[in-house]
């Protein structure tokens, strides 16, 4: 049986970086607005009775523009414009309670292909938000 030729080297290189440049691409989806603005999907659940805003943060703890409030006791998803993402596709959201003192910087989340950040506030009875987390998730399908 004659057998197969092998790909190169160069040959499997190229297709995986074909690949992963498609694949990054699929990774974001238009603005709502229509305008072509790419951007990355923030799902915020809020599980204490203040409301919030939830602002971007750019490099250097710099607050970018705010991305929307997440009522109390409610969820929300947040449609993140890449623009408002830091070097390396990393998403930190800094989140203040409205009417509070409290405020809340979360850890860098790498968003990349099929993937959520998911943002959990969670406020003690006196309005702290040091409870809360913000991790990565595959987008369901």
């Amino acid at each position: 049986m004659p057998s197969l030729p092998r790909p190169t080297s160069r040959r499997t290189a190229l297709v995986l970086l074909l690949g992963a440049l498609l694949s990054t691409a699929a990774c974001f989806s238009k603005g709502a607005s229509g305008s072509g603005q790419q951007s990355v999907i923030l799902i915020a659940n809020n599980r204490g009775f203040y409301d919030v805003n939830v602002y971007a943060v750019r490099s250097g703890q710099t607050v970018g523009r705010r991305l929307g409030t997440v009522t109390g006791n409610a969820s929300s998803t947040i449609k993140v414009p890449v623009t408002e993402l830091q070097p390396g596709n990393m998403l930190v959201v800094l989140v203040r309670s409205v009417g509070g003192r409290y405020t809340w910087y979360s850890p860098a989340v790498q968003m990349g292909v099929g993937v959520v950040a998911r943002l959990d506030i969670i406020q003690t009875a006196n309005g702290s938000l040091q409870q809360s987390q913000m991790y990565s998730q595959v987008a369901p399908q």
